[in-house]
This record gives C-alpha cells, structure tokens and sequence, in this order.
C-alpha cells in the first residue's frame, strides 16, 4: 500500500491523479485499490528552491518488506510517470523513499 505524497508548484494547470494513478498501477502491477496519491500544491512565492528550478518532490511511504529493486523500480517508475502528468521535465525529480518497518503501520486497527 504505497502512500505517494506529490509537492508541486501551484499552477492553474491540474494533472488528471486518477489517471497517474491507473498508469503507475498499470506499471506496477499494485492494484490500483492499494496507491494512494496525495498532491500538496504550494505557492512558489512561500518557499525557497535552491537551486531556483521548478521541480516535483516526490515522497514514497512503503513498508519495509519489499525488496529493494522493487522499492527502486517504483520510485523510478512514480518519477516518470508523475513528471508526464504534470509537465516536467524528464529525470528531473526527487522521490525520497520512507521505509515503514513492519508493525508500524497502523490499517484497519491492526499494526502491520
């Protein structure tokens, strides 16, 4: 159940997040009842980018007990896809990965 959390600059221009969400599920091959994509818009005249380039920062929450190159695989995955929908350019952006560690997760009332 990857948790996809989007920062992208506030535009009047909205990328279709059900249709990103079929196409990484498509990729993937996770059920598209198990992604979960957040978008958090901010006002680029409230933040401070560095390097003054308008990037998406991408955070994939994902359990711990995937291995590795799957972890990788999706962030790559998320990457591409999420810079087609909202119009970046290619390989240009971050996706920082947060491992849950099993028992961490609170679903449904029960820790996983």
């Amino acid at each position: 159940m990857p948790c996809i959390v989007i920062r992208a600059n506030k535009t009047d221009n909205k990328p279709d997040i059900n249709a990103l969400a079929h196409e990484i599920s498509e990729k993937t091959g996770i059920s598209i009842e198990r992604i979960n994509i957040i978008v958090d818009y901010f006002d680029i005249s409230e933040v401070f980018i560095g390097s003054n380039r308008d990037h998406l920062i991408i955070t994939l929450w994902i359990s711990e007990a995937n291995d590795q190159s799957f972890i990788r695989s999706l962030a790559q995955t998320i990457a591409a896809s999420a810079e087609k929908y909202f119009g970046k350019e290619a390989n240009s952006t971050a996706v920082m990965c947060n491992l849950i560690k099993e028992g961490y997760m609170l679903l449904n009332n029960q820790f996983r």
